[in-house]
């Protein structure tokens, strides 16, 4: 395409420069030329019609190019002003110059914006990017997932409703400060850093989710993550406190001791936690009736921790003490599957009822600047087996302790360790029964295998200030199934 220039095709005189007055003093009919603009590659016009009773005044781009003439509208006046119009012709005269038909390059920029649009809207919002997270957490059956979802929704979704239906690629570091600040501002600490990690892991995840074939084939919403906006933001030392308390003789005493005021299923429960060294709540409370081998004496448990695809087989050796509270379980559950249960087996115990049980042990026995925490008893069965002699190795298999770090433990390393455990919690028991002051800790105990029965659901808070009763009567804990 070779543009011509105008003052040579027509020979026409150069216009003079247009002016707001002169526009409106157009008459129906009339046309002006804008003499502004540099002379040749096309000129800028406005003509005055009628449409309706009304007179309408219109830009139009002329140009011509060999044979062809070039007629574009560009708006209305004044709704377009005379320097719109002007800046728009001149585009469109550059246009000209290299070529370039500008009927054409304004369809594909029509275009171009066009499939931005839709872009933009099939890009994932801030919200989408959370529960695609916590689906992922699902899918590999983490039990966190549900946790996760509640710490969103709690911190992220409902306080800040507006950033949840951004894209996730607009969020900024700003915005995540704002979230943790609104926390620290309530009086949250920990849960502070815990949320700065979930919401790390999830931009992480919607990075590789972009890049994942299968999201790509099930023409899932994409979110085109650069950047991650968490990274930037500090995670909070004083926050985390790493904290060095056991329990001292005359607290573990107190703690099995006081099991007899709490519901039996619950003190049943603990009582496993403790001759077991201390699992984590999550881990043993999870346990079915198919994972226990009453013939080989062996409790299988799940540990799902950390960054791994499938759980790991965790197996402990169950001693006679173990076995008989194990016992009373699976004669009390019957309808259902899981072992540690108020429900007959339907549903299991939930961790936090453990912890707040635990927490209104110690909450009754010791004074309120030196109270136990339901983590620590973990810590103290620990430090007592460290006194008594078994390795830390031996340690980190009964334990369930980064069993798979390194390639030998994830590839090789396939050896169950069994016999020593068994030695590690026989060491254990009889170090409890010398706390305890008893000559064997398995004894004959039943509990109440009659239709299930309604806990009171006593907040933790409350339970926690009230004092125990007197031995021999059950106070009711609260119970989350």
């Amino acid at each position: 395409m070779v543009p011509i220039p105008e003052e040579t095709a027509t020979g026409r005189k150069v216009a003079r420069a247009l002016s707001d007055a002169a526009i409106r003093g157009l008459r129906e009919g009339e046309s002006r030329t804008d003499g502004s603009l540099p002379i040749g590659y096309g000129r800028l016009m406005v003509r005055c019609t009628k449409a309706r009773g009304a007179l309408r005044k219109a830009w139009i781009f002329r140009a011509r190019t060999g044979d062809n003439t070039i007629k574009m509208h560009l708006g209305d006046y004044p709704a377009l002003t005379l320097e719109e119009a002007r800046t728009r012709a001149r585009t469109h005269i550059e246009q000209v110059k290299q070529g370039v038909d500008p009927r054409i390059a304004a369809f594909e920029q029509r275009q171009a914006t066009i499939e931005a649009h839709r872009e933009q809207a099939a890009l994932g919002v801030f919200r989408t990017l959370l529960a695609s997270y916590v689906a992922h957490l699902r899918a590999k059956g983490k039990a966190s997932a549900k946790e996760v979802e509640q710490l969103f929704e709690r911190h992220v979704l409902k306080p800040w409703p507006r950033l949840a239906e951004l894209p996730a690629r607009s969020i900024t570091p700003e915005m995540i400060r704002d979230i943790l600040a609104k926390m620290i501002k309530a009086g949250i600490r920990r849960q502070t850093n815990v949320a700065r990690s979930y919401l790390h892991a999830a931009f992480v995840h919607g990075a590789h989710a972009d890049l994942d074939p299968r999201r790509a084939a099930d023409e899932a919403q994409i979110f085109r993550l650069t950047t991650n906006p968490v990274s930037l933001l500090p995670r909070i030392e004083e926050f985390e406190t790493t904290r060095d308390r056991v329990l001292t003789n005359d607290e573990l005493r107190l703690l099995w001791t006081s099991l007899e005021t709490v519901h039996p299923h619950l003190a049943v429960t603990i009582r496993c936690v403790l001759l077991l060294a201390g699992q984590r709540f999550r881990q043993l409370l999870r346990a079915r009736k198919d994972d226990y081998t009453a013939a080989a004496r062996v409790l299988k448990l799940a540990d799902p921790k950390g960054k791994r695809a499938r759980p790991v087989e965790h197996l402990l050796p169950v001693s006679d003490a173990v076995a008989g509270e194990l016992d009373i379980l699976l004669k009390a559950n019957t309808e259902g599957s899981y072992i540690f249960s108020t429900t007959l087996g339907e549903k299991p115990i939930h961790h936090t009822t453990l912890g707040s049980t635990i927490a209104a042990i110690a909450t009754a026995t010791c004074p309120a600047d030196t109270r136990y925490r339901p983590g620590d008893v973990r810590r103290t069965v620990e430090t007592r087996l460290q006194a008594l002699g078994v390795s830390r190795d031996e340690r980190a298999q009964l334990l369930s302790h980064g069993r798979t770090s390194g390639v030998q433990g994830k590839h090789y390393e396939r050896y169950d360790y069994l016999d020593e455990k068994r030695a590690a919690l026989a060491l254990w028991e009889n170090e409890l029964a010398r706390v305890l002051k008893v000559r064997r800790l398995s004894k004959s105990r039943s509990v109440d295998s009659s239709p299930r029965q309604r806990i009171a659901r006593t907040p933790a808070r409350k339970q926690a200030s009230a004092s125990l009763p007197a031995p021999g009567k059950t106070t009711r804990v609260p119970v989350h199934a």
